[in-house]
């Protein structure tokens, strides 16, 4: 679950929530990728043909809205996510949203997400 539109006030602290599912390390060996380039694309096939549908047949049971991933700092991963269908948060609400959601082993990670279709 993602935590959101959290409110502090001296009466009251609360949030509303978003239930999701973290994708954790998916990522390419690119040295395995460097020698195999006729695999190149082969993630996108995975992610779309069998990591979404099973989220999306869970999604039925539980109620899961969104997808996300804690991406590595690197421009050329996170334009790789986008390619997958992953969104950003401003900068002011991802800041506020790794404030209280983001794990310590992910310290320099940047939260990423998709809605399920």
């Amino acid at each position: 679950m993602i935590s959101v539109n959290e409110v502090h006030t001296e009466d009251e602290e609360a949030f509303d929530t978003i239930p999701g599912v973290e994708i954790a390390n998916f990522a390419v060996n690119d040295t395995y990728l460097q020698r195999h380039s006729e695999l190149k694309g082969t993630g996108l096939i995975i992610f779309n043909d069998f990591i979404v549908p099973v989220i999306q047949e869970a999604s039925k049971n539980v109620g899961v809205k969104i997808i996300y991933i804690f991406a590595l700092p690197f421009e050329r991963l996170i334009n790789r996510y986008r390619e997958y269908g992953f969104l950003r948060l401003d900068s002011v609400s991802e800041d506020e949203l790794h404030k209280r959601l983001k794990p310590n082993y992910d310290e320099n990670c940047i939260f990423m997400f998709q809605q399920l279709r």
